[in-house]
C-alpha cells in the first residue's frame, strides 16, 4: 500500500473520527450542563466505564487486534470468501462469550443496586450499569465487522461508528429534558437508553456494509487452524490489553471515590484529550495496521519498516503540537466547552490541572498505539502482556499515593508515569523483535517536532494574552452584530462571550498552526513535502471544482 493510499485512508478516517470526536464533546457537553459534577452525574459516567471495560478489551482491543493479522492470512489464501468463513467462527464464538458476561455483569450489578447500605450514587452507578451492559455485546460485535471493513480498505464507515452512538445519546437528552425527564435520575435513564440505541446503529451499519462486500451471516463453531492461530494470539493480547483496561477502570473507580466530583472531572479532562488522540493517533495507527501486517505477511521487512516510519513522524507531527496547544489554552477551551448550566467556574478551575497532565501523556499515547500495532503485525502479543503487567503494578501503587495526595491532578500524574514507562518499554521490545521497525532514525523527526511546537507554544500564548479579554468582554462589533439577529437566545451575555472566545482561538491557532508548518518546512521535515503538496493539491483541485 502506497503512502498516498496512507494518506487518502488517513483523512477519510480523520474526517469521520473528527466529526464523531466533536459530537461526542456535545454529548459531554450536554452531560456536564445537566448534571455537573456531582452526584447524578458521577454515577452516569462510571456506568458508562462498565460496558466501555469490555468493548475496549474484547470489541476494539485485543481481539480486533488479534483478528486483523490472522484474517489477513485467510484472505491471502483463499480471498473474501475464506476471510468472511473465518470471520463468522469468530463471530459466533466471540457472541456466546459476551452474551454470558453480559448476563453475568447484569446480574450482579442489580444484587449491588439493592443493596441498602452503600451510598446512593454507588445504588444508582449499580442501577445504570444494569442499563448499560447489553451495550457491550452490540458494540463488541460491530467491533468484528469494522475489524473485515478496514481489511477490505473500508475506512469511512468504520469510522464513523461513534457518530451513531454521540447523535443517539444527545437526541435521547435532548429530547428527555424537555419532554420526559422530571429529575435527574430519569434523565440519566434516557442517557442510558440512548446509549442502547446508538450500540444497535453502530451494529446494523457495518453489517449492512460488509454484507454488500459479499459476507453472508452463518452461525457455526467449527474449529480450524486459522482458530487455533488466533487462540494463541488473542489470550497474550487479552491478558495484555485486559491489564492496561483495568488499568484505567481503577483510575476511575478511584476517581469516584476520591469525592464527589473527582471522577466527572477526570472524565471531562479526558475527553477532551481523547479529541486529538481520537482523530489523529489512532487514525494513524488504524491506517497504517492493516499495511504493516500485509507486508509482514509477505515478508517485506523493509517496507513494513518504513510505513512504521512513516506513521510514527505523522504521529509526532501533529500529536506534539497538539498537545502544547492544550496546555497553552487548557483554561479557554475548558469554559468554552463545558462552563454552562450545572457546570461552574470552580468546576473549571479544578478541571485545568488534569486536562495539563493529560495533554503531556498525548503523544505517548499515539507511539503507544503504533508500537502496539507493530507488535500485533508481527503476530507477538505476549510482549503486549508483560508490558502491560509491569504498568498496571505501577499504577497499582502510584494512583492511590498520588491521589491521596493531590487527588484528580494526581490520578492523572499517575497515568502520565505508567505511560512513560509503557512507552519505553514497548519501543525496547519493538527493536528487540525485529529492527527493521527502526531502520529509519526517529531521534531527529522527534526533535524537529519539539523545537516546532515550542515555538509555536510561545507564539500562541502571547496571541492568547492578548485577546484573553474577548472571553469576558468580546468585540463592540460582534456584540452589535449578535444583538442584531432576531433570535433572542443570542442575545445573553454568556452567549456573546462564548463566541467571542471562540473567535480569539480560531484566530491564534490558525496563527500558531500557520508558525507551526512554516518552522516544520524551515527544518526539513520529512513529511512536510508530502503533506503540503497533498494539502495544497486537495485545496486546487477545490478550487476547480468551484470554478
Amino acid at each position: 500500500m502506497s503512502k498516498r493510499t496512507h494518506y487518502k485512508n488517513m483523512v477519510l478516517t480523520a474526517s469521520g473520527t473528527m466529526g464523531s470526536r466533536i459530537l461526542g464533546l456535545v454529548r459531554d457537553q450536554l452531560i456536564a450542563a445537566s448534571f455537573g459534577t456531582y452526584g447524578v452525574g458521577a454515577a452516569l459516567i462510571l456506568a458508562f466505564q462498565i460496558p466501555n471495560l469490555f468493548r475496549r478489551l474484547l470489541g476494539e482491543g485485543a481481539l480486533t487486534a488479534a483478528l486483523v493479522p490472522v484474517m489477513s492470512d485467510e484472505h491471502r489464501k483463499g480471498g473474501k470468501e475464506k476471510a468472511f468463513h473465518f470471520l463468522n467462527i469468530v463471530i459466533t464464538r466471540a457472541s456466546l462469550l459476551m452474551l454470558a458476561i453480559t448476563l453475568l455483569a447484569m446480574f450482579i450489578s442489580w444484587i449491588i443496586s439493592l443493596y441498602p447500605a452503600l451510598e446512593d450514587r454507588y445504588q444508582q452507578a449499580a442501577y445504570f450499569t444494569v442499563i448499560c451492559m447489553p451495550y457491550m455485546p452490540l458494540i463488541c460485535t460491530a467491533a468484528l465487522f469494522t475489524a473485515g471493513l478496514n481489511l477490505l480498505g473500508r475506512f469511512g464507515i468504520t469510522s464513523l461508528s461513534a457518530v451513531w452512538l454521540n447523535l443517539s445519546m444527545i437526541l435521547a437528552i435532548v429530547v428527555a429534558k424537555f419532554c420526559f425527564a422530571q429529575d435527574g435520575a430519569q434523565l440519566a435513564v434516557w442517557a442510558c437508553v440512548g446509549m442502547l440505541a446508538g450500540g444497535a446503529l453502530q451494529l446494523g451499519i457495518p453489517m449492512l456494509a460488509l454484507w454488500r462486500e459479499g459476507w453472508r451471516p452463518r452461525l457455526t463453531l467449527e474449529a480450524s487452524e486459522s482458530w487455533t492461530q488466533l487462540k494463541y494470539i488473542f489470550i497474550p493480547a487479552v491478558t495484555g490489553a485486559g491489564i492496561q483496561q483495568i488499568n484505567f477502570f481503577i483510575s476511575r473507580f478511584l476517581a469516584f471515590n476520591v469525592d464527589s466530583s473527582a471522577l466527572s472531572v477526570y472524565y471531562f479532562a479526558n475527553r477532551i484529550v481523547e479529541l486529538p488522540i481520537g482523530v489523529f493517533a489512532i487514525t494513524i495507527s488504524t491506517v497504517i495496521f492493516p499495511a504493516m501486517t500485509m507486508q509482514a505477511a509477505h515478508g517485506d521487512k523493509r517496507e513494513m519498516g518504513s510505513t512504521f516510519a512513516h506513521g510514527m513522524r505523522l504521529i509526532f507531527a501533529i500529536n506534539i503540537p497538539a498537545a502544547v496547544g492544550l496546555i497553552v489554552l487548557a483554561h479557554p477551551i475548558v469554559a468554552i466547552l463545558f462552563q454552562h448550566g450545572e457546570f461552574s467556574a470552580s468546576d473549571t478551575a479544578i478541571t485545568l490541572p488534569v486536562l495539563g497532565i493529560f495533554a503531556l501523556a498525548m503523544p505517548l499515547y499515539g507511539v503507544i498505539s503504533l508500537a502496539g500495532r507493530g507488535l500485533n503485525a508481527v503476530k507477538d502479543t505476549r510482549t503486549q502482556s508483560r508490558v502491560a503487567l509491569w504498568v498496571f503494578l505501577l499504577n497499582l501503587v502510584l494512583s492511590p499515593l498520588f491521589a491521596w495526595w493531590w487527588k484528580a491532578p494526581g490520578l492523572a500524574a499517575a497515568n502520565l508515569v505508567s505511560a512513560i514507562l509503557q512507552c519505553v518499554l514497548l519501543l525496547r521490545t519493538l527493536k528487540r523483535r525485529d529492527a527493521a521497525f527502526f531502520q529509519e532514525s526517529l531521534f531527529k523527526p522527534l526533535m524537529q517536532c519539539i523545537g516546532a511546537a515550542v515555538g509555536m507554544g510561545i507564539f500562541t500564548a502571547g496571541g492568547w494574552y492578548l485577546c484573553q479579554h474577548w472571553l469576558t468582554v468580546p468585540p463592540g462589533w460582534l456584540h452589535n452584530f449578535l444583538e442584531a439577529i432576531p433570535w433572542q437566545v443570542l442575545h445573553s451575555a454568556h452567549f456573546h462571550q462564548i463566541i467571542g472566545g471562540i473567535l480569539a482561538l480560531v484566530i491564534i491557532i490558525s496563527g500558531s498552526v500557520v508558525l507551526y508548518f512554516f518552522l516544520l518546512g524551515r527544518m526539513h521535515y520529512p513529511e512536510y513535502d508530502f503533506l503540503m503538496k497533498k494539502l495544497l493539491g486537495r485545496f486546487r483541485r477545490n478550487k476547480q471544482l468551484d470554478a
